[in-house]
């Protein structure tokens, strides 16, 4: 996205008939249409708040629409919106609330899983209701959907950003007054469209200047007194309506609908990578916003400047799109790969998910994590405004043997939590890269808790289980520590408002796996899973990570259904209101939800990052 170029307009559109006019010999007059608009020059704002008022209202109704419009006219157009893109934006998002493909069906299919949605034979008239209340209750009753917005709108919605000001950080009103941003919206009756603008605008007291730019009318707001940027509004091509700055308006109008935004190398392999049909799509140019970034941050002298090492490890661009399968709703982001960028450099199944206990309801874990935390270190280092941080570090790490021994016999590591009949439990599991190194780290913490802890209060017990040795570290009770936390400085705490339970920590380190819990059952827990039922055997599991990415450097899951199990287990103490309205309100919406993967991958020339929440 980085160096749009504006393209050539086209001498045959009807909109090139006239080239651009000077705004300064244009006499102001109001609003043409609709009745509310005050005319005359005399007629202004009386401040910026009229002007806000009015975009919001206009975003509101708009907006406020999307999330249920999705479903309204499935088609398979290409984007209208994306063609009106300004050539300079850094940053681009659209809405397809048109539904392309296959998405209307997805999407039926999706909300039918919740109330109010079961009949797919009466959807879009639910959906007409349900967008005729929300759009009542946000202009006061004054508008509905299916009367004021629906005639026009032709269900595309889409933002741009950028550039990014270039004015001193130093200068804050020089930096709102060139702020550029504009919002899209495709339209299918013009006519109707500009009367919704103007009786809108005129309802909030707003009035403004038309002016022709390149054949199209434009219609300028006055400069808001608090110095930010003057705006305007245009309906161009018969085909969208643009509302933002008056500079990002008419660089708008100057695309005539076929803009370079498609053609940039960034985009065009980010729509190459994230193939099929989607409901929402977004691309960031990372390097002009670093670029920007480290500009603004040279003009101000408490802002550290980015370094030229760090800078390399950002990707020149993002981007991400947002589908709905049957089941599912989906998020795909994909980026430059960045060889520079330390991390897990394969892709293969972690191995936590083989010791996490069948019962696991949440987990995050990365592959080796040992050497990608050696390779931060080794990249930090090298980084002269940390060099006295690490001096600290390394300090505390020597009673570790140092940094490369406390981190660097990591293998694939996570931490996991799971259910533990109505309570949970959890801990840290990693499959080692050496064995011996876990071993001897673990060694080193218990004989420090031995040797300092006992005044504390704080013993060591072993504890023999499936032919291997559980550690229990018991650091003494809740009251206790938190006495010993007040005398080293910490937040007062009046001890008799604990619990006297012991806190204890157990761990086990076999030349498979190390596991450190928060009890001696969870440590049982994870080496039961080794041997027989784990996470990674769940049929459920391995279905979801197979949509994200069965070989990955790293995932995430959560159980949904498994966590409002838990919640609802809580309740048990709950009034018979709050469960009356907890289960009328609220579970209904919710109860659907199953899980939530994610995974990262990969690639040679590209990484992708997956997400999935699925309903059932």
């Amino acid at each position: 996205m980085t160096d749009f170029d504006r393209p050539t307009p086209d001498t045959n559109g009807a909109d090139d008939a006239s080239p651009p006019a000077d705004p300064s010999v244009t006499a102001p007059v109001a609003v043409p249409t609709g009745p509310a608009v005050e005319a005359g020059p005399a007629a202004r704002p009386r401040d910026r708040v009229r002007w806000l008022a009015a975009a919001s209202l206009i975003v509101l109704v708009v907006l406020a629409t999307a999330a249920i419009t999705l479903m309204l006219t499935g088609s398979t157009a290409p984007s209208t919106v994306q063609g009106y893109v300004p050539a300079d934006s850094v940053m681009y998002g659209e809405m397809r609330l048109d539904l392309p493909g296959d998405q209307r069906q997805k999407l039926g299919q999706f909300l039918s899983k919740f109330p109010g949605f079961a009949d797919q034979a009466n959807l879009d008239t639910k959906l007409d209701e349900v967008l005729d209340r929300l759009v009542a209750q946000g202009t006061q009753d004054k508008q509905t959907y299916t009367k004021d917005v629906k005639p026009w709108f032709d269900g595309e919605v889409a933002f741009a950003v950028g550039p990014i000001p270039s004015a001193p950080a130093t200068d804050p009103a020089a930096m709102a007054r060139d702020a550029r941003a504009l919002l899209i919206l495709s339209i299918k009756d013009e006519a109707v469209a500009r009367s919704w603008f103007a009786s809108t605008l005129g309802e909030a007291g707003v009035t403004g200047t038309p002016q022709d730019y390149a054949g199209t009318q434009m219609t300028v707001f006055d400069s808001p007194k608090s110095g930010g940027p003057q705006a305007a509004y245009a309906i161009t091509g018969g085909k969208v309506a643009v509302v933002g700055d008056v500079a990002s308006v008419k660089a708008a109008i100057d695309t005539r609908g076929a803009g370079a935004l498609a053609k940039t190398p960034s985009f065009s392999a980010a729509k190459a990578a994230l193939t099929g049909d989607d409901l929402g799509f977004m691309v960031v140019d990372m390097k002009s916003l670093v670029d920007a970034s480290t500009r603004l941050s040279g003009t101000l002298a408490s802002a550290p400047p980015l370094s030229e090492s760090l800078r390399k490890l950002i990707p020149d661009w993002a981007a991400m799109r947002l589908r709905v399968e049957g089941d599912a709703l989906v998020a795909d982001g994909v980026y430059p790969h960045v060889a520079a960028l330390p991390g897990a450099k394969e892709n293969r199944a972690n191995g936590v998910a083989a010791y996490a206990p069948a019962s696991t309801i949440a987990i995050v874990a990365g592959n080796d994590l040992g050497s990608s935390v050696r390779d931060w270190i080794a990249f930090y280092r090298q980084e002269p405004s940390l060099t006295e941080a690490f001096k600290q570090i390394d300090q505390a790490a020597n009673f570790l043997g140092g940094l490369d021994q406390a981190v660097g016999w990591l293998g694939d590591t996570g931490i996991v939590v799971a259910r533990a009949g109505d309570g949970v439990e959890g801990g840290l599991i990693s499959i080692p890269a050496d064995a011996a190194g876990g071993q001897r780290l673990l060694t080193t913490l218990r004989s420090f808790v031995q040797l300092g802890g006992a005044q504390a209060g704080m013993t060591t017990r072993d504890e023999a289980y499936a032919g291997q040795t559980i550690t229990i570290l018991d650091l003494g009770t809740v009251r206790g520590l938190a006495g010993m936390a007040g005398s080293l400085g910490g937040a007062p705490v009046d001890p008799s408002m604990l619990p006297d339970d012991h806190v204890e920590i157990a761990y086990a380190a076999t030349d498979t796996v190390v596991v450190i819990g928060s009890s001696p059952e969870f440590v049982k827990h994870v080496l039961d899973a080794g041997a027989g039922a784990s996470l990674a055997k769940d049929a459920r599991f391995s279905a979801l990570l197979g949509r994200v990415g069965a070989t990955h450097n790293g995932l995430q899951f959560v159980d949904l259904a498994a966590i409002r199990g838990l919640v609802e287990s809580a309740m048990s103490t709950a009034s018979a209101a709050e469960r009356t309205n907890y289960d009328t309100t609220v579970k209904p919406f919710i109860a659907p939800f199953d899980a939530l993967i994610a995974a990262g991958v990969v690639g040679s020339e590209l990484d992708q990052a997956h997400l999935v929440v699925t309903v059932k």
